[in-house]
């Protein structure tokens, strides 16, 4: 009974660790969609992003775990992982908001338990079962409504592809995060591919540069507003919702941590609602529909997979 109860409470506890991973993270995009409206260019915002996450996030790193645990690390495999996965993977997330609007992108975020479930099958060798396939396909449907709710099907249909693009690299990032780095701890897991990402962003933000793409962008000219709703989104939205992300994971794993995800839409919409915006129930239906196809995907005693 007493091992009962503690499995229990740990789980009530990783479930509410991934809880204040999403509230954080819908705050980023509530963040980020101020300064776009202000007109920052995305890829430069992202670049901004990943230098305040790094420049917070190492020192953090070495005062717990030490300056071995940093030299000592996979830093190509790293760099490699949070380039592509979390690095590619914002940009693309980014570019969804630019094309949509926030709500719309973290609807379609939605899907991501099925991904990570569809991951498994492909990376473990595992089977589908009959509940995954019907939440799978419920959850399609929700993406359906939420893009026909739109004024401009098209373009927010293209940044329904761009945030179901990125989803999908921050899936098999997440899981590589957790798997492939056993040595480290949380904290160095987390670092360790926020500097990948931000390596990435880098090299793209350098050719944007001086191809002319950031013109009259730069961060002394941002106002004390702006620079709060930078810090938001980088600390709160990435680097700290990061490390309570693969804490979640870690404690309960990638397929019961993702049905999160489905909260974002929520939070989001609440944030936004409580600023003064604009009230959508194509939106609210959407996330309601992605909600239940996620759930029914989870009914199964066996989860995601046979």
């Amino acid at each position: 009974m007493q091992n009962q109860s503690s499995d229990h409470q740990s789980l009530i506890k990783s479930n509410l660790i991934c809880m204040l991973s999403m509230m954080f993270f819908s705050s980023g995009f509530v963040a980020v969609e101020y300064l776009l409206n202000a007109g920052w260019h995305p890829v430069y915002l992202n670049f901004l992003r990943h230098i305040i996450v790094v420049l917070f996030i190492i020192p953090v790193w070495i005062y717990f775990d030490g300056i071995k645990a940093l030299l000592g690390a996979n830093w190509l495999w790293g760099i490699f992982v949070g380039g592509i996965g979390f690095g590619a993977g914002s940009i693309l997330l980014l570019y969804g908001q630019v094309f949509s609007d926030p709500v719309t992108v973290t609807i379609i975020s939605g899907v991501f338990p099925a991904v990570s479930g569809l991951l498994e099958v492909i990376l473990d060798k595992r089977k589908l079962n009959k509940e995954f396939v019907i939440g799978v396909s419920i959850a399609v449907i929700g993406g359906m409504v939420v893009i026909a709710g739109a004024d401009n099907m098209v373009r927010v249909s293209w940044g329904a592809l761009f945030a179901l693009l990125a989803v999908i690299l921050f899936s098999w990032a997440s899981r590589a995060n957790v798997i492939d780095f056993p040595n480290l701890t949380t904290l160095g897991q987390t670092s360790i591919c926020m500097v990948g990402s931000c390596f990435a962003m880098g090299i793209i933000s350098f050719i944007m540069f001086f191809t002319g793409q950031f013109q009259n962008q730069s961060i002394f000219d941002m106002s004390k507003i702006e620079l709060g709703q930078l810090m938001i989104y980088g600390i709160l939205g990435m680097a700290v919702s990061q490390f309570f992300w693969l804490s979640g994971i870690k404690k309960i794993g990638l397929g019961l941590a993702s049905i999160h995800i489905n909260t974002v839409s929520f939070y989001v919409m609440i944030i936004m609602l409580s600023l003064g915006g604009v009230w959508n129930g194509l939106h609210f239906l959407g996330a309601l529909i992605v909600g239940g196809g996620i759930i029914i995907s989870q009914t199964s005693r066996k989860s995601f997979i046979n």
